[in-house]
């Protein structure tokens, strides 16, 4: 088994894959409300609306996965970036990889730690693991939804071989 090794999250580090979300990341800020709000603007693009798609908010509730955590499985969304925005201020993990030939380029693979008050929007196309936690923990997903395709239209996955399995340490 290989290990994968747990990286503290940082902007450029993660620049190819997608955005942070966190206040300093906002490209401008203001107050509202009378006074009694600061508005953090524009902090991360989506891309939802490719074939007649919307955007839309779901709940996901992540459980831990039993240690160690074992990589044997990717995903990507073609037709849309995709939100996580924790609920709780836990620390959570995200793993992502390059692509090489349409599949994961698994010499890129990279593990990323963040705190509870940072979330990401992965770009269209960006390989990533499911959801990884390590206590239980809600986030608020912003995805891409066309009620008139296959759900799972949106939903590529590639399981690794035995001999390309990660563990994280």
């Amino acid at each position: 088994m290989i290990k994968l090794k747990i990286e503290e999250i940082n902007n450029n580090e993660f620049l190819p894959f997608g955005h942070l979300i966190q206040k300093k990341n906002s490209k401008d800020e203001f107050i509202i409300n009378q006074g009694t709000t600061k508005r953090f603007h524009e902090i991360s693009e989506l891309d939802l609306y490719l074939e007649k798609g919307r955007p839309f908010i779901s709940i996901f509730e992540g459980s831990p996965r039993p240690k160690p955590i074992i990589i044997k499985i990717l995903e990507k969304h073609p037709l849309g970036s995709q939100t996580f925005l924790p609920v709780q201020d836990y620390k959570w993990l995200t793993v992502v990889a390059s692509e090489i030939n349409g599949l994961p380029d698994l010499e890129s693979l990279r593990c990323f730690s963040l705190n509870g008050n940072t979330g990401i929007t992965y770009k269209k196309n960006i390989w990533h693991h499911p959801l990884l936690v390590f206590k239980k923990q809600d986030f608020w997903v912003v995805d891409r939804v066309n009620n008139d395709e296959d759900k799972f239209k949106n939903l590529i996955e590639y399981n690794f071989k035995d001999d390309e399995i990660f563990s994280i340490y």
